[in-house]
Protein backbone atom coordinates (compact mmCIF):
# COMPACT_ATOMS: atom_id res chain seq x y z
CA UNK A 1 0.00 0.00 0.00
CA UNK A 2 2.83 2.42 1.13
CA UNK A 3 3.94 1.85 -2.47
CA UNK A 4 1.50 2.15 -4.00
CA UNK A 5 1.02 5.88 -2.42
CA UNK A 6 4.95 6.59 -3.37
CA UNK A 7 4.06 5.84 -6.96
CA UNK A 8 1.32 8.07 -6.85
CA UNK A 9 3.20 10.83 -4.62
CA UNK A 10 6.02 10.67 -7.98
CA UNK A 11 3.52 10.34 -10.71
CA UNK A 12 2.52 14.10 -8.98
CA UNK A 13 5.60 15.56 -8.88
CA UNK A 14 6.88 14.11 -12.43
CA UNK A 15 3.06 16.03 -13.78
CA UNK A 16 4.26 19.57 -12.04
CA UNK A 17 7.47 19.66 -13.42
CA UNK A 18 6.10 18.33 -16.95
CA UNK A 19 3.73 21.75 -17.02
CA UNK A 20 5.39 24.77 -19.21
CA UNK A 21 6.36 27.98 -17.21
CA UNK A 22 3.62 30.94 -17.69
CA UNK A 23 6.28 33.59 -17.53
CA UNK A 24 6.30 33.87 -20.87
CA UNK A 25 2.46 34.57 -21.37
CA UNK A 26 2.56 36.61 -18.35
CA UNK A 27 5.22 38.66 -19.94
CA UNK A 28 3.30 38.92 -23.70
CA UNK A 29 0.62 40.06 -21.62
CA UNK A 30 1.77 42.47 -20.08
CA UNK A 31 3.58 44.09 -22.70
CA UNK A 32 -0.49 43.90 -24.66
CA UNK A 33 -1.49 45.88 -21.46
CA UNK A 34 1.47 48.73 -21.90
CA UNK A 35 1.16 48.83 -25.72
CA UNK A 36 -2.79 49.25 -25.34
CA UNK A 37 -2.51 52.11 -22.16
CA UNK A 38 0.05 53.60 -24.99
CA UNK A 39 -2.45 54.11 -27.41
CA UNK A 40 -5.21 54.96 -24.57
CA UNK A 41 -3.19 57.66 -23.32
CA UNK A 42 -3.44 60.29 -26.18
CA UNK A 43 -7.16 59.68 -26.67
CA UNK A 44 -8.80 58.40 -23.97
CA UNK A 45 -6.53 58.74 -21.03
CA UNK A 46 -8.94 57.61 -18.93
CA UNK A 47 -9.09 53.95 -19.99
CA UNK A 48 -5.64 53.63 -20.07
CA UNK A 49 -5.76 54.59 -16.23
CA UNK A 50 -8.24 52.07 -15.01
CA UNK A 51 -6.87 49.39 -17.54
CA UNK A 52 -3.62 49.95 -15.79
CA UNK A 53 -4.88 50.23 -12.61
CA UNK A 54 -7.10 46.96 -13.00
CA UNK A 55 -4.27 44.71 -14.06
CA UNK A 56 -2.34 45.85 -11.26
CA UNK A 57 -5.20 44.72 -8.51
CA UNK A 58 -5.72 41.70 -10.68
CA UNK A 59 -1.47 40.99 -9.69
CA UNK A 60 -2.11 41.71 -6.40
CA UNK A 61 -5.58 40.11 -6.06
CA UNK A 62 -3.65 36.22 -7.70
CA UNK A 63 -0.40 37.07 -5.47
CA UNK A 64 -2.35 37.62 -2.33
CA UNK A 65 -5.29 35.00 -3.26
CA UNK A 66 -7.21 37.78 -1.90
CA UNK A 67 -11.24 36.70 -1.52
CA UNK A 68 -14.33 38.13 0.69
CA UNK A 69 -15.88 34.99 0.78
CA UNK A 70 -12.94 33.40 2.23
CA UNK A 71 -12.18 35.90 4.74
CA UNK A 72 -15.54 34.88 6.48
CA UNK A 73 -15.08 30.75 5.79
CA UNK A 74 -11.67 30.37 6.30
CA UNK A 75 -11.67 30.69 10.43
CA UNK A 76 -14.16 28.21 10.57
CA UNK A 77 -12.98 26.01 8.27
CA UNK A 78 -9.08 26.18 8.78
CA UNK A 79 -8.90 28.13 11.82
CA UNK A 80 -7.08 30.98 9.77
CA UNK A 81 -7.58 34.54 9.88
CA UNK A 82 -5.14 35.63 7.81
CA UNK A 83 -7.57 36.27 4.45
CA UNK A 84 -9.99 38.44 7.76
CA UNK A 85 -6.86 40.13 9.08
CA UNK A 86 -6.08 41.69 5.35
CA UNK A 87 -9.74 42.65 4.62
CA UNK A 88 -9.74 44.12 8.51
CA UNK A 89 -6.41 46.41 7.57
CA UNK A 90 -7.83 47.26 4.25
CA UNK A 91 -10.95 48.92 5.87
CA UNK A 92 -8.61 51.17 8.01
CA UNK A 93 -6.69 52.21 5.03
CA UNK A 94 -9.85 52.85 3.26
CA UNK A 95 -11.42 54.76 6.53
CA UNK A 96 -8.29 57.14 6.39
CA UNK A 97 -8.58 57.84 2.50
CA UNK A 98 -12.32 58.23 2.38
CA UNK A 99 -11.89 60.52 5.44
CA UNK A 100 -9.65 62.39 3.91
CA UNK A 101 -11.44 63.15 1.02
CA UNK A 102 -14.79 63.58 2.43
CA UNK A 103 -12.92 66.48 4.82
CA UNK A 104 -13.10 68.96 2.25
CA UNK A 105 -17.08 68.77 2.19
CA UNK A 106 -18.33 71.83 4.03
CA UNK A 107 -20.42 70.12 6.91
CA UNK A 108 -21.38 73.84 8.61
CA UNK A 109 -24.22 74.49 5.68
CA UNK A 110 -25.96 71.11 6.21
CA UNK A 111 -25.52 67.73 4.81
CA UNK A 112 -26.39 66.55 1.08
CA UNK A 113 -25.89 63.00 0.72
CA UNK A 114 -25.50 63.31 -3.36
CA UNK A 115 -23.14 66.54 -3.11
CA UNK A 116 -20.50 64.48 -0.14
CA UNK A 117 -17.53 62.57 -1.76
CA UNK A 118 -18.09 58.71 -2.32
CA UNK A 119 -21.40 57.50 -2.09
CA UNK A 120 -23.24 57.92 0.77
CA UNK A 121 -27.02 55.61 0.30
CA UNK A 122 -29.77 54.21 2.67
CA UNK A 123 -29.66 51.72 5.09
CA UNK A 124 -32.32 48.97 5.43
CA UNK A 125 -33.96 45.61 4.95
CA UNK A 126 -33.04 46.13 0.85
CA UNK A 127 -29.39 45.87 2.53
CA UNK A 128 -29.59 42.99 4.52
CA UNK A 129 -31.41 41.05 1.82
CA UNK A 130 -29.12 41.69 -0.88
CA UNK A 131 -26.36 40.64 1.24
CA UNK A 132 -28.07 37.33 2.40
CA UNK A 133 -28.67 36.71 -1.23
CA UNK A 134 -25.12 37.99 -2.17
CA UNK A 135 -23.47 35.78 0.43
CA UNK A 136 -25.57 32.28 -0.63
CA UNK A 137 -24.09 33.10 -4.09
CA UNK A 138 -21.02 33.49 -2.65
CA UNK A 139 -21.06 29.60 -1.00
CA UNK A 140 -21.95 28.12 -4.35
CA UNK A 141 -19.41 29.86 -5.61
CA UNK A 142 -16.94 29.32 -3.74
CA UNK A 143 -15.77 32.40 -3.82
CA UNK A 144 -16.87 36.78 -3.81
CA UNK A 145 -16.70 38.54 -7.10
CA UNK A 146 -13.25 39.90 -6.79
CA UNK A 147 -11.93 36.07 -7.02
CA UNK A 148 -14.23 35.03 -9.62
CA UNK A 149 -12.21 37.41 -11.94
CA UNK A 150 -9.05 36.49 -10.90
CA UNK A 151 -9.74 32.64 -11.22
CA UNK A 152 -10.81 33.48 -14.99
CA UNK A 153 -7.95 34.99 -15.83
CA UNK A 154 -5.81 31.98 -14.18
CA UNK A 155 -7.66 29.89 -16.83
CA UNK A 156 -10.38 28.07 -14.62
CA UNK A 157 -13.03 27.04 -17.19
CA UNK A 158 -15.95 26.35 -14.35
CA UNK A 159 -15.94 29.80 -13.44
CA UNK A 160 -17.00 31.42 -16.69
CA UNK A 161 -20.26 29.16 -15.60
CA UNK A 162 -20.25 31.54 -11.95
CA UNK A 163 -20.03 34.71 -14.19
CA UNK A 164 -22.46 33.97 -16.67
CA UNK A 165 -24.87 33.53 -13.31
CA UNK A 166 -23.04 36.99 -12.01
CA UNK A 167 -24.35 38.84 -15.45
CA UNK A 168 -27.58 37.25 -15.06
CA UNK A 169 -28.24 38.00 -11.21
CA UNK A 170 -26.85 41.68 -11.91
CA UNK A 171 -29.18 42.29 -15.05
CA UNK A 172 -32.44 40.40 -12.88
CA UNK A 173 -31.35 43.16 -10.31
CA UNK A 174 -31.40 46.22 -12.34
CA UNK A 175 -34.56 45.21 -13.73
CA UNK A 176 -36.33 45.00 -10.66
CA UNK A 177 -34.60 48.22 -9.00
CA UNK A 178 -37.66 50.61 -9.50
CA UNK A 179 -39.47 48.05 -7.60
CA UNK A 180 -36.78 47.80 -4.54
CA UNK A 181 -36.44 51.62 -4.54
CA UNK A 182 -40.24 52.45 -4.44
CA UNK A 183 -41.36 49.82 -1.80
CA UNK A 184 -38.05 50.03 0.23
CA UNK A 185 -34.97 52.04 -0.78
CA UNK A 186 -37.15 55.60 -1.20
CA UNK A 187 -38.48 55.72 2.71
CA UNK A 188 -35.37 53.39 3.94
CA UNK A 189 -33.08 55.89 6.68
CA UNK A 190 -29.48 57.58 5.49
CA UNK A 191 -27.33 57.11 8.64
CA UNK A 192 -23.97 58.97 8.20
CA UNK A 193 -22.38 59.46 11.49
CA UNK A 194 -20.14 62.67 10.49
CA UNK A 195 -24.00 64.02 10.52
CA UNK A 196 -24.30 63.68 14.44
CA UNK A 197 -20.73 63.79 15.44
CA UNK A 198 -17.46 65.23 14.79
CA UNK A 199 -15.60 63.42 11.59
CA UNK A 200 -13.10 63.20 12.77
CA UNK A 201 -13.99 61.29 16.26
CA UNK A 202 -15.99 58.75 13.90
CA UNK A 203 -12.82 58.26 11.95
CA UNK A 204 -10.99 57.40 15.52
CA UNK A 205 -13.56 55.38 16.94
CA UNK A 206 -14.17 52.77 13.57
CA UNK A 207 -10.48 52.62 13.49
CA UNK A 208 -10.26 51.53 17.20
CA UNK A 209 -13.38 49.11 16.77
CA UNK A 210 -11.48 47.91 13.55
CA UNK A 211 -8.00 47.17 15.65
CA UNK A 212 -9.78 45.74 18.49
CA UNK A 213 -11.07 43.32 15.19
CA UNK A 214 -8.04 42.96 14.35
CA UNK A 215 -6.72 41.60 17.81
CA UNK A 216 -9.37 39.18 18.16
CA UNK A 217 -9.00 37.60 15.07
CA UNK A 218 -5.40 37.15 15.67
CA UNK A 219 -5.87 35.75 18.97
CA UNK A 220 -8.41 33.21 17.21
CA UNK A 221 -5.99 31.66 14.85
CA UNK A 222 -3.67 31.54 17.77
CA UNK A 223 -5.88 29.87 19.83
CA UNK A 224 -7.18 27.69 17.21
CA UNK A 225 -3.30 26.31 16.49
CA UNK A 226 -2.56 25.58 19.95
CA UNK A 227 -5.53 23.50 20.42
CA UNK A 228 -4.29 21.48 16.82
Amino acid sequence: MSDEIDELIEKRISQVEKKKSQIPYGVILFLIVLILCTMFWKSHYNYAVCLGVGTIIGIILRYSRFCFAAAFREPFVSGSTRILRGVLLAMIVSTIGFAVIQSGYNYTKGVNYNMIPGAVSSVGIHVMFGAFIFGIGMVFAAGCSSSLLMRIGEGHALYWIVFLGFIIGTLLGAKSYSFWYEHFIKDAKTIYFPEYIDLKIVVVVQIVVLIILYKISLWYENKQLKEK
